[in-house]
């Protein structure tokens, strides 16, 4: 089962945009949907977005796009959301 399976359709998750930087980090969060660790990255633009790290070899970040916030907190509490749902 892949993230995009399990993700509502309206959510669209890509690469952090170029530049971006990791700003906070959640617990990781375990389910048989893998392991995952939220994270809110900030971009150069300002903007903050929630991101996701899948634990495992080969693995790499990635970040609801459509969705750019105003704060790092908020972009951390729906990166905790996405990650209970991609573990569940």
């Amino acid at each position: 089962m892949t993230l995009s399976n399990v993700l509502s359709k309206s959510v669209t998750l890509s690469s952090p945009p170029p530049g971006s930087v990791n700003v906070l980090l959640g617990k990781k969060v375990e389910g048989p949907g893998g392991k995952w660790i939220p994270c809110a990255t900030k971009a150069a633009d300002g903007a903050y977005y929630s991101g996701l790290f899948q634990v495992g070899p080969g693995k790499r970040q990635v970040c609801e796009a459509n969705a750019p916030l105003h704060c790092a907190k908020d972009a951390l509490t729906r990166a905790i959301e996405l990650a209970s749902a991609a573990a569940a």
